[in-house]
Formats: structure tokens, C-alpha cells, sequence
């Protein structure tokens, strides 16, 4: 287990070795990193992370890179080299949970696999994120988010019907994957620390199974009854209403009263009491039957309004909606600022940035954002020196033969 005395959090126990580049591995370990486990980041010597080069930039400093490494210790290594193994291996042996998310049997042929490190460690646990799984016809396929978001089944339910599908505009895929790798990870680990196993085992994550696990609605629902979902920008076709409107001042409100109960509070709140017992909108099947005529009702309506005032309106009757905030709007919002969603830290090149804050919040075991995104090697000393117990002599060379 990780030393917790210099971290903060409910996992500063946690000690975990991220072998990963890019996004889905390193958000899986940025997430650990945020919640207190002392995350060693393994990058290749020179240019490190890919992800390090990503737009956008500033004065040559990524901007992502602040907040997908922070509170990470992140080192240099060699992993193909026999003294790199040899290194790893060292940093496994008292690891709890390695995270890789390179192409299934890369590690392997590093010398790195799993039965290797379980020699060193047998209690070690390995969240593995790849394209399409670690078995299967196309496991060796290249996997990257935004084409594995569209296998998945998702890309094709955005957007509208006559128009192409719209990919999301995060990468959405890699995100989810490093959620569910934190999660099957960590109850890995805590089957071992029951005792419910006296071995790791591995954690196999692909890029698009976490779409498929969200998407039970359409897949239910086509095998019972043999209709494709449509492609819509909001589900109006299981709930009405539910829709996005422009307000007097050019700015939208989403509005969602598809519940009865929603919904019998909205038409007051329009000035149109009639509308509950129009047998056009009676009931929520009924409602997705004329959704078109029922938006036309709502546009009219927040048409008349500034977006602040529909809100308001909204919110006094207990009606689900929330303006559709802009990055100026979120800086400024009431909510962010109070529960401090958004956190302004010193970055050593860059001045005060703007960083998303750690969520969850915890109330007996606070978190903290310790330090942002560090140059390639930067904990090279304390890792190698402090934790390992390399002697000067052997830094010195690891460095002069660009081991580390």
C-alpha cells in the first residue's frame, strides 16, 4: 500500500502504477490520483505522453495536461529495456492496481504481462482498457474513442433523423472506459482486502462496452419489439416534453416535465391551464404522440421571456430546467462558485487556471488538488532514490543509457 502521509482522501492508502497513454488509462488514474492513491505515471524517456502534445496549448504548455496529470508522481522509464523491467517490477511489488491501455498482448511482448508482475506480487491487480476488449475477433483492432463510440451503437442515436449522426464533442468513450476501469479496479482490490480472493486478477475494459451498458432502453427495446430507435437530439420519442427552447434573449433553456407529476405544473406556469385537459397531452403517451404540437405551445411561450426569467418561473413551480450554460455562464454561475466545481490553480507557466474540482465530495475524508500536470521525469529522484532506494551512482547511469 501507498505511504498516505504527505495525500489526502478516502484512498490515500491506494498505491497505483499507471502504464497508459493518452485518455482513458490516464483519467482512470487521474480519478485514483484526485481521491488520494499515490498514482506513479510511467512515461516513455523524452517526449513522455502523447497526450502532453494535445491542443490547446500555451506557451508550449498543454492545457488539458494540467489537470489529466495532477496529483500524479510522474516518472520516466524504459519499459522495453531489461533494466526498466526490472524497475517496474520493483515499483509492483508493493503496487495495489496497475492500469495499462495499450493493444492487448503489447505488454506481453515487453516482458511486462500479467503472470509476470503476479510473480512479483500476487495480490497486484490489473485494470487493462483497450479498443474492443482483450479477446475476441477484433481485439488487436486499433481502438481509439470517437470510432469506438461508434460501434458502440451511440454516434448513431445523436443528432437528427436526416442528417448525419453527430459524434459527441468530448471523448466521451475514453472517459467512461477510465470510469468503469476505477470501478472494476477498486472492487477488485476489495475483494482482496475482504478476503473474498487471496489473488489479483485482471479487469478487462474496452472503449465501447461502457456506451453499450448505458444504451438498455434502445437495446431492450429493439429486441422486443423490432424497431430501431430514431435518431433524435432528446429522447421525444419515449418522453414528452423534453426539448431544448429559445428564450426572448437568444439563449436556451432545456425543460423537462415528463412525469405527470412535472408535467401538471408546467401548463400553469405557461398561463395555459387548459393544456391539462387537452386529451392531446393527458397522458405522457399521449404527449410523445403530438410532442410536435406541444413544443410549438412551449416555444411560444419562452419566446416572450428572457432565459433568467422562464428559469425562474420554472424553478418556483417545480419544474425540471436548466439554462444551457456557455463556459462564460458556468465561470460565473451561483452553483459552481458555491460548491467550488470549478477551482482556480497557480500553474507554474501558465498563472491561475481554471481546473474542474474533485467530485465526489467527501465529508470525512476531503480531497485536494496537491499539485497540476509535472514536466516528464519530474519525480524521478523521489520515486527511484526515495522509494526504491536507488543509489546516486545508479540514477546517474540509468540516466546516462536514457533508462529513465
Amino acid at each position: 500500500m501507498g505511504n498516505p502521509t504527505q495525500r489526502k482522501g478516502p484512498l490515500s492508502f491506494l498505491k497505483v502504477i499507471e502504464i497508459a497513454n493518452v485518455v482513458a488509462g490516464p483519467f482512470a488514474g487521474s480519478l485514483l490520483a484526485d481521491y488520494g492513491a499515490d498514482v506513479i505515471k510511467i512515461e516513455q524517456p523524452g517526449d513522455g505522453d502523447p497526450f502532453r502534445a494535445f491542443l490547446p496549448k500555451k506557451d508550449g504548455e498543454s492545457l488539458r495536461w494540467a489537470t489529466m496529470a495532477r496529483n500524479k508522481r510522474c516518472v520516466s522509464l524504459d519499459l522495453r529495456s531489461p533494466e526498466g523491467k526490472g524497475i517496474f517490477l520493483k515499483l509492483v511489488k508493493d503496487a495495489d492496481l496497475v492500469i495499462e491501455n495499450f493493444r492487448p498482448g503489447t505488454i506481453e511482448k515487453w516482458g511486462i504481462g500479467y503472470d509476470v508482475m503476479k510473480s512479483v506480487n500476487p495480490r497486484v491487480v490489473l485494470s487493462r482498457i483497450s479498443g474492443y476488449g482483450q479477446d475476441g475477433p477484433y481485439r488487436e483492432k486499433a481502438g481509439f474513442g470517437t470510432p469506438a463510440t461508434a460501434y458502440s451503437g451511440y454516434t448513431a442515436l445523436q443528432g437528427y433523423a436526416d442528417r448525419a449522426p453527430v459524434s459527441p464533442p468530448v471523448a466521451l468513450a475514453d472517459l467512461m472506459a477510465g470510469m468503469f476501469a476505477v470501478i472494476g479496479g477498486l472492487s477488485a482490490v476489495l475483494a482482496i482486502a475482504r478476503g473474498e480472493q487471496k489473488t489479483g486478477q485482471q479487469v478487462d475494459v474496452s472503449l465501447y462496452e461502457p456506451l453499450v451498458r448505458i444504451l438498455e432502453q434502445q437495446i431492450t427495446g429493439y429486441s422486443v419489439s423490432g424497431e430501431k430507435p430514431v435518431r433524435e437530439p432528446m429522447s421525444t420519442s419515449v418522453a414528452s416534453p423534453a426539448y431544448i427552447h429559445r428564450t426572448r434573449d437568444n439563449k436556451w433553456v432545456i425543460i423537462v416535465a415528463s412525469t405527470q407529476k412535472t408535467w401538471e405544473r408546467l401548463p400553469p406556469v405557461m398561463g395555459k391551464p387548459e393544456l391539462l385537459a387537452d386529451p392531446r397531452f393527458l397522458a405522457n403517451s399521449d404527449r410523445v404522440k403530438h410532442n410536435s404540437e406541444l413544443l410549438k405551445y412551449i416555444d411560444d411561450w419562452t419566446g416572450t421571456l428572457p432565459m433568467k426569467e422562464v428559469c425562474r418561473r420554472l424553478d418556483e413551480a417545480g419544474v425540471p430546467a436548466s439554462p444551457a450554460n456557455e463556459m462564460d455562464d458556468v465561470l460565473q454561475d451561483p452553483q459552481f462558485v458555491a460548491r467550488g466545481s470549478i477551482m482556480q490553480v497557480e500553474h507554474p507557466v501558465l498563472g491561475k487556471i481554471n481546473i474542474p474540482g474533485i467530485f465526489p465530495r467527501f465529508s470525512e475524508t476531503p480531497c485536494e488538488i496537491r499539485h497540476l500536470g509535472k514536466p516528464v521525469g519530474a519525480f524521478n529522484e523521489e520515486v527511484y532514490k526515495g522509494d526504491l532506494g536507488i543509489s546516486d551512482q545508479l540514477f546517474k547511469e540509468l540516466l546516462e543509457k536514457h533508462i529513465i
